[in-house]
């Protein structure tokens, strides 16, 4: 598979104002992603998994182009795009936000909602064309006309899932990016839209990236993963790997607090097997820790972890910013 996708040391960060009371304080720089690499191929799922802050939004939201990089950049298909996207520019990455029913404005029915891109972009050359594209989208992804013309309070939380879907896909992007895709979903509608996107992937060629916290739905649906931690990947390689037999420590903590759907198995056996023993909490994105900054968590942390950032590691398949990988 061809790299469609390329991220290459992508750095954002926020400034934020200085107290003005009886205590004046500078300006704080909060890096929410830093020196974030990665690929995805045509036809390729990746999965962004880590806690909240971890800084997977922020990575979602630059590559949508919604936010801008302070440094670093993002390229399909060999062509770099700016902060300041053309129209053309702005179709080919194409972002599904969390909640669906957000997505759509209550007093308008759907097929308002799926025309609406059509007209931004120019695509269609009149109101029969644009209602022939955007039923055949409704069609691909298991839905009817019938739904077109209901308000969104009218259907359910999946349908909408598909609909919000429907409408990125209306613009022919080349990159789909899906922020917590299934969070909002019973597990009934969960497996419903994965299977609907490892059949969309597939035929419209698409690169996908996933923003997640549910392990079980990456394990599903990606073919790489991605872990981060206080903006950072920390681990990165085949989802099988990466989301079952972890070589850096954090992901190994992330797999042990997954509940076990087995009353004969406790959580605390489940922990003791992956090896975590991990205390403490996230550390704050604005005064991370020196050196690797999950050290102050790790059971296996030394000396040098505190005092010098981890270098990449690749073993095999996979990569890992850790001083101990093996």
């Amino acid at each position: 598979m061809s790299e469609l996708l390329t991220v290459d040391a992508l750095t954002r960060r926020f400034t934020l104002p200085g107290s003005f009371g009886r205590r004046r304080t500078e300006p704080r720089v909060v890096p929410a992603a830093e020196d974030v690499s990665f690929t995805v191929a045509a036809g390729e799922v990746l999965a962004v998994v880590g806690e909240s802050g971890s800084g997977k939004t922020t990575i979602a939201r630059v590559l949508a182009g919604l936010d801008t990089a302070t440094s670093g950049t993002v390229a399909v298909a060999g062509r770099v795009l700016s902060g300041d996207r053309t129209p053309a520019d702005q179709r080919l990455i194409q972002l599904v936000t969390q909640n669906p029913r957000a997505a759509f404005n209550r007093r308008r029915t759907l097929r308002h909602a799926l025309h609406q891109p059509l007209r931004v972009h120019g695509l269609g050359a009149d109101r029969a064309e644009r209602d022939e594209l955007v039923l055949a989208m409704v069609e691909r992804v298991g839905l009817s006309a019938d739904h077109l013309d209901r308000l969104p309070a009218e259907v359910s939380g999946g349908e909408l899932a598909r609909l919000v879907l429907a409408r990125a896909l209306l613009v022919r992007p080349r990159v789909l990016v899906l922020d917590e895709p299934t969070a909002s979903l019973d597990a009934s509608v969960k497996a419903t839209v994965v299977n609907l996107l490892l059949r969309l992937r597939t035929e419209l060629d698409l690169a996908i990236v996933v923003i997640t916290h549910e392990i079980d739905i990456a394990r599903r649906l990606a073919d790489r993963a991605a872990v981060m931690y206080l903006g950072r990947i920390v681990e990165l390689g085949p989802a099988e790997r990466v989301l079952s037999q972890p070589r850096h420590p954090y992901p190994r903590m992330l797999l042990a607090s997954v509940p076990v759907p087995d009353p004969r198995r406790t959580g605390r056996a489940s922990a003791a097997a992956l090896g975590a023993g991990i205390v403490g909490e996230v550390p704050s994105a604005a005064a991370p820790p020196p050196g690797c900054a999950y050290h102050p968590r790790c059971p296996f942390a030394t000396e040098v972890c505190a005092g010098h950032r981890p270098p990449i590691v690749s073993l095999g398949e996979i990569d890992v910013a850790c001083h101990h990988p093996r």
